[in-house]
């Protein structure tokens, strides 16, 4: 089974979809919703289905991506996700 992390920035329509479709004999499962967006309401559907989620707001990192991608790598290694 692979474990699947999702990063989302909006409403989160396509991870609902995505995660609504990792059931039954599915090879994958959802672990972890990440979104760049601290009140995007794809955060509250993941956690409605029990997903974990997480959030690396972009706004203090303006100018510092390197930062930015250095938070979200260190919540996506603890979620040790496959894909």
């Amino acid at each position: 089974m692979k474990r699947v992390a999702l990063l989302i920035s909006g409403g989160g329509s396509n991870m609902e979809t995505l995660a609504r479709d990792m059931v039954g004999d599915h090879a994958a499962r959802p672990v972890l919703v990440v979104s760049n967006v601290p009140d995007a309401g794809g955060l509250a559907k993941a956690r409605a289905l029990g997903i974990e989620t997480a959030v690396v707001d972009h706004k203090p990192f303006k100018g510092d991506r390197a930062g930015f991608e250095a938070d979200l790598l260190r919540i996506l290694e603890d979620a040790q996700p496959d894909i």
